[in-house]
């Protein structure tokens, strides 16, 4: 997925200036797809070039003057082919598995220390997460649209999921490690 299918995925909805648009992101598909402001506006900036998006200069007196950013045809159409075009496999690389692969090489102290940081990240991924959740159901009367807010919940899901999954392999991976049970016979 490129940045540039997100941005036009958000601009479907309503104009946005690229301020808003993080805010957006952050907001939204941060745990998943998340995106820094300098690459926001570079990808608006070709994007304008395109014909994807246009831009309105609201000039301010006291501030610098905001660009609020619209879809073209062109951009919903790109968008429509993007959507329903399959995408090809994805890259299945994981370089923290490689370390655990590789991992004999190292003591179980040095070991341990990879898994409990990697579980530390997940522990941080579900903090994350429910906190969209709050924040995405706060307000359940201000939803327009059922299905799309569904289907933003369904990739909330995913990760909620996902994490929980790599939490549980973590968690059972420490405690082989720690009691030295090198069985085969959790592995299923």
């Amino acid at each position: 997925m490129s940045l540039k299918h997100a941005i036009l995925g958000f601009l479907s909805f309503k104009p946005f200036s690229g301020y808003d648009l993080k805010k957006a992101f952050d907001n939204s598909v941060r745990h998943f797809w998340p995106a820094n402001q300098s690459q926001i506006y570079r990808t608006l900036s070709q994007m304008t070039d395109d014909g994807l998006v246009e831009k309105e200069v609201i000039e301010r007196e006291e501030r610098l003057d905001m660009k609020i950013y619209s879809i073209t045809k062109a951009g919903r159409s790109e968008l429509h082919d993007w959507l329903s075009t399959p995408l090809p496999e994805k890259d299945t690389r994981e370089p923290f598995l490689i370390q655990v692969f590789f991992g004999g090489k190292l003591s179980d102290k040095e070991l341990l220390n990879l898994l409990h940081h990697e579980k530390k990240i997940a522990e941080e991924n579900l903090i994350t997460f429910d906190a969209v959740h709050q924040a995405s159901t706060a307000q359940p009367s201000s939803i327009n649209d059922p299905r799309a807010f569904f289907l933003s919940m369904l990739t909330l899901e995913y990760g909620i999921k996902s994490n929980r999954a790599l939490l549980e392999w973590l968690n059972s991976a420490i405690k082989r490690i720690e009691t030295k049970n090198y069985s085969l016979k959790e592995i299923k």
